[in-house]
C-alpha cells in the first residue's frame, strides 16, 4: 500500500465505500473515497484508510480508482506545482521582511516614547525652577508642548499608515495565493478532459480500422497475410 497523499474535497466522490471489499490491511475497515491533491497524483481518485493520523497508524492508499495520468499531464501537473511553490516561497520571504520592518518601527516608537517622557520631565523641572516667571514661561511651555504633541502625532500617524499599508499588501498577496490555487485546479481539470477526449478518439479510430480489416479478411482478399499482420498489430 502507498502512503496517503494530500487530498481535496470532491462532492461527486466522497464518503465511505459501500462494498465490503477492498479493506485496509491493518484495520480491516471499509475505506473512504478520496481525491489526491499532491504533485503528479492531483485529481486521481482512490480508496484510503479511514483511520486518522491522530488516532493511530494510517494504512495509506487501499486501492486506486484512476490509473496513472498520461506522462504529458503528469509533466504539466509537476510544472504547475513547482510554479506554485516558487511563488509561495517568495511570499514567505516578503512576510519575513515585513515582520522585520514592523519590529523596527516598534523599536523607533518606543525610543520616541522614552524621549518624550524625558523631555516632559526636563520641561517640568525647568518650569519648577523658574516658578517666579510663571506668566511668561507658561506661555512658552504651552507652545513647546503643543509643538511636541504635533510632532508626536505626526510620527504616530506615519507609523500607523505604514503598518496599514503593509497589512493591505499582505491581504492582497493572500488573495493572489487563493486565486493561484483556483487556477491550478481549473487547468488540471481542463488538461484531464483534453486527454480523455484524445483517448476516446483513438479508440474510435482503432475500432473502425479493426472493422475494415475483418471485412477484408472475410471477403478473401488477396493480401490476406498482410491484413493478418495488421490485425495482429491492432490486437497487441
Amino acid at each position: 500500500m502507498q502512503e496517503t497523499p494530500d487530498t481535496t474535497v470532491e462532492p461527486l466522490f466522497c464518503g465511505q465505500l459501500e462494498l465490503s471489499e477492498p479493506t485496509c490491511m491493518m484495520h480491516h475497515m471499509r475505506p473512504i473515497k478520496c481525491v489526491a491533491f499532491e504533485g503528479t497524483l492531483t485529481g486521481r481518485r482512490f480508496f484510503g484508510c479511514p483511520v486518522q493520523q491522530s488516532e493511530g497508524v494510517n494504512c495509506g492508499v487501499t486501492e486506486w480508482v484512476d490509473k496513472p495520468w498520461h506522462p504529458i499531464l503528469q509533466n504539466c501537473l509537476s510544472r504547475l506545482w513547482d510554479m506554485y511553490h516558487e511563488q509561495n516561497c517568495g511570499r514567505v520571504v516578503d512576510k519575513q521582511k515585513y515582520e522585520k520592518h514592523l519590529a523596527k518601527l516598534k523599536t523607533e516608537n518606543d525610543k520616541l516614547c522614552i524621549e518624550y517622557t524625558k523631555l516632559v520631565q526636563d520641561v517640568s523641572k525647568m518650569f519648577d525652577w523658574q516658578d517666579g516667571r510663571v506668566g511668561h514661561m507658561d506661555n512658552q511651555k504651552a507652545v513647546e508642548e503643543e509643538e511636541f504633541e504635533k510632532k508626536k502625532k505626526e510620527v504616530e500617524e506615519r507609523a500607523r499608515l505604514e503598518v496599514q499599508m503593509e497589512k493591505l499588501k499582505l491581504a492582497k498577496e493572500q488573495r493572489c495565493i487563493l486565486q493561484s490555487q483556483a487556477d491550478i485546479i481549473k487547468n488540471t481539470r481542463k488538461a484531464k478532459k483534453e486527454v480523455e477526449q484524445e483517448r476516446d478518439l483513438l479508440k474510435i479510430e482503432k475500432a473502425k480500422l479493426e472493422h475494415v480489416v475483418n471485412e477484408l479478411l472475410s471477403d478473401g482478399h488477396a493480401s490476406k497475410e498482410k491484413l493478418e499482420k495488421i490485425k495482429a498489430i491492432l490486437d497487441s
